[in-house]
């Protein structure tokens, strides 16, 4: 998995960028296929923005953003939709996998 970490209109600290693969390395965890995350950090008017996108093999890519005062905020809300997001397209699959439940009929309860 590759973490790929760009910047616009600030410069990146040594621990910011460990600090975002550490949080993003763990997404690897919800979805086998994540094979790419691009995590762009921007700072305008005071503002500290970060987007990320997941790259997933085949399947359609993950989207995240957030907004805050402070880099490291943004960084964990990022990480928390996209958990949110793998998460749940994960159940989508499983469910689809399982095998439908089908009700039983009136004519084999009597016959048990």
């Amino acid at each position: 998995m590759q973490i790929i970490i760009s910047a616009r209109h600030v410069e990146l600290t040594d621990s910011l960028k460990e600090y975002i693969e550490e949080r993003f390395s763990r997404l690897s965890r919800f979805d086998e296929r994540v094979s790419r995350i691009d995590v762009t950090v921007t700072e305008e008017q005071k503002r500290c923005r970060v987007e990320a996108n997941v790259s997933r093999g085949k399947r359609p890519p993950a989207h995240a953003s957030a907004e805050t005062p402070d880099f490291r905020s943004s960084v964990d809300r990022v990480q928390e939709k996209l958990t949110r997001q793998l998460k749940s397209r994960r159940e989508k699959t499983r469910d689809r996998k399982a095998a439908p439940e089908f009700p039983v009929a009136a004519t084999e309860i009597d016959e048990l």
